[in-house]
């Protein structure tokens, strides 16, 4: 028992340490229930490790589960890996004010995203631009990367500027990453509690 203990306990803090420190938020990591000092001593193997975090102001919520996870070279590695990345109404508001206009723009106060809610129903984010108008804003996932498309192009007869949302993208593509190598964004979808990535991958270094 104390072996196993020991065995969960160095694995466990080596990958949180690597984790936390690469993604900028608390990482907790916990292997299956199976014991896993028996499958590594004759397979070198474990059925699964789930990866948590809750995120902070700027880094999204994190759940992603490695499966058929094995020791290569002193390396965990996981065959495959899914999970999700979620985004606070919050924290996709600030986001978004990072894509801005620039002050002295001549659109700078028109097309500045003020907030941005979940509309789950819809399948839309609702964003507040210059506090005119509020825009739908339809998250999906074009050759691996997030694209959010806003269902109007102008505003009041002006053009909303590109990159408006270019904060939240940013926001999701460095928050992947900062995850383990091989996780990779496979869908996207407006949950009532934010933008919920899919994330998913094969050969996923855990480290």
């Amino acid at each position: 028992m104390a072996a196993e203990f020991g065995t969960r306990w160095y694995l466990s803090d080596r990958a949180e340490r690597e984790a936390s420190a690469r993604l900028g938020a608390p990482v907790t990591v916990e292997f299956g229930a199976t014991p896993i000092l028996w499958d590594l001593a004759t397979t070198q193997a474990v059925d699964t490790v789930r990866l948590t975090s809750p995120g902070d102001a700027t880094v999204p919520r994190i759940d992603v589960t490695g499966r058929s996870v094995r020791l290569v070279d002193g390396a965990i590695l996981a065959a495959t890996a899914d999970g999700v990345a979620t985004l606070s109404g919050a924290q996709l508001a600030a986001a978004a004010a990072e894509g801005n206009p620039v002050a002295g723009s001549p659109v700078a106060g028109l097309a500045e995203v003020r907030s941005v809610r979940p509309d789950a129903g819809s399948g839309l984010l609702r964003a507040d631009i210059g506090g005119i108008a509020e825009i739908g804003v339809a998250p999906g996932v074009t050759d691996g990367r997030l694209t959010l498309t806003p269902q109007q192009t102008s505003l009041l007869g002006f053009p909303l500027p590109d990159g408006l949302f270019s904060g939240i993208t940013a926001t999701v593509d460095s928050t992947v990453a900062s995850l383990p190598e091989g996780v990779v964004i496979e869908d996207a979808r407006v949950v009532p509690d934010g933008l919920e990535v899919a994330l998913g991958g094969k050969d996923v270094a855990l480290r």
